[in-house]
């Protein structure tokens, strides 16, 4: 990666980090108690997480591990969207108030982000994937924050 293509993915994380701090304050403050699945959150934590280092292994070029990552990107989603069925069948909706509203902006705006990652791994060159690997850690160090505010902290 050029020294370009360094400062350039810097800035947009330094940027995405300040957008997630924000969200995560803001679930914070107007944050209460809620039937989260912690067992869930922490699978999902575990793929996550399991990705970060298959996507350390695929900065090489191998095909294998994006694919690898690739997989456990999309299980991850999936999970995800178990949560927020068995929280909307609960009645927390984006806007069934003030969590419900910050819940879902903080996740599903990581999830978007983790769905671009998967676009990108898809679709970017092998000589390119060391700064989609970036980003992709970049996801699961975001995620620990979340399901550490939200199904941790939160739940307390």
């Amino acid at each position: 990666m050029t020294r370009r293509a360094q400062f350039g993915m810097a800035m947009f994380l330094v940027s995405e980090g300040v957008f997630f701090a924000l969200l995560i304050l803001a679930f914070w403050y107007f944050r209460q108690r809620a039937n989260l699945n912690f067992a869930a959150g922490a699978i999902d934590t575990g793929l996550l997480l399991a990705s970060a280092l298959s996507v350390w292994r695929a900065a090489d070029g191998s095909r294998l591990w994006v694919t690898v990552t690739m997989v456990l990107g999309a299980a991850f989603l999936i999970g995800q969207s178990d949560q927020y069925v068995h929280l909307i069948r609960g009645g927390v909706t984006i806007s069934a108030g003030l969590f419900g509203t910050t819940f879902f902006t903080l996740t599903g705006m990581h999830g978007l982000q983790v769905l671009a990652g998967l676009i990108a791994l898809a679709v970017v060159p092998r000589a390119t994937i060391r700064a989609v690997a970036l980003y992709w850690q970049f996801l699961a160090a975001v995620w620990v924050l979340i399901f550490l505010s939200a199904y941790v902290w939160g739940a307390a």
